[in-house]
């Protein structure tokens, strides 16, 4: 099973009301981020977004043919609340050490261990700064839209090459956590007692935020193979939110 695959299957068991994860946060485009009435697909672990069901056909790249803009009964639909840094992590895993682990100042370096005692895969998500929770309320209208526009939006899917081969890869994004920087590891189940380490330091002034990961994977006494896969985030500055690793959809 490829390394997103066990990331998504084994935060899903743990946390089915997150949503999807995604093992590849980033953005397809950069400089535009994952949105609430995003209506696109997954690959490789990473959400892929096509156009958004919550804005008109002008000002976007490329929309269906006769687009209908969604528009909720309720106009103030979108809630956004915080979300704080932890490490979300599948069974079998352990943290090391257990104390907190997220830098405070430019001089504090700290580092942390996640070690899986399983062979059927694992997963964590790292968050070490606090990230940003946007849902819609209006699960009801977002439900009613995408039955009724599906097959215009699977025909348009379809329409420009990209491999959509059944509806159900088209998704409806009804919310998203999103944040500056995270690591996310999956631990392949080729091994048990498999390690992955890696350290951060934050650095804090009036104008720049910056987190630095430095990762590495490890199996103690064995070389020569991998056991775990680390994906990271370096982010600097105030820039564009990221998804954090979940993405909720109809």
């Amino acid at each position: 099973m490829a390394d997103f695959e066990i990331f998504r299957e084994q935060l899903a068991i743990k946390y089915p009301a997150h949503g999807h994860a995604l093992w590849e946060p980033r953005p397809w485009q950069p400089d535009m981020p994952v949105e609430v009435g995003d209506v696109g697909f997954i690959r490789n672990g990473r959400f892929h977004g096509l156009f958004n069901a919550l804005r008109p056909a002008e000002g976007q790249s490329s929309v269906p043919e006769y687009h209908e803009q969604l528009v909720p009964k309720f106009s103030n639909h979108i809630t956004e609340s915080p979300r704080s840094s932890n490490h979300y992590c599948s069974a079998g895993i352990s943290v090391e050490p257990e104390s907190e682990y997220y830098a405070t100042g430019p001089d504090d370096f700290r580092q942390v261990s996640f070690r899986y005692s399983r062979r059927r895969g694992g997963a964590v998500l790292s968050l070490p700064v606090m990230a940003r929770r946007k849902d819609t309320l209006a699960q009801g209208d977002f439900g009613a839209w995408i039955v009724k526009h599906i097959d215009r939006w699977f025909s348009f899917a379809r329409g420009l090459g990209l491999g959509i081969e059944k509806m159900e890869e088209i998704i409806l994004v009804t919310g998203c956590d999103l944040t500056r920087s995270w690591a996310n590891v999956a631990f392949l189940g080729d091994e048990h007692n498999a390690q992955a380490t890696f350290g951060v330091r934050v650095n804090h002034d009036p104008v720049i935020s910056t987190s630095t990961f430095r990762g590495q994977s490890y199996t103690e006494g064995l070389t020569g193979r991998t056991y775990a896969r680390i994906n990271v985030c370096l982010s600097e500055g105030f820039v564009s939110l990221v998804p954090s690793g979940y993405c909720r959809s109809i």
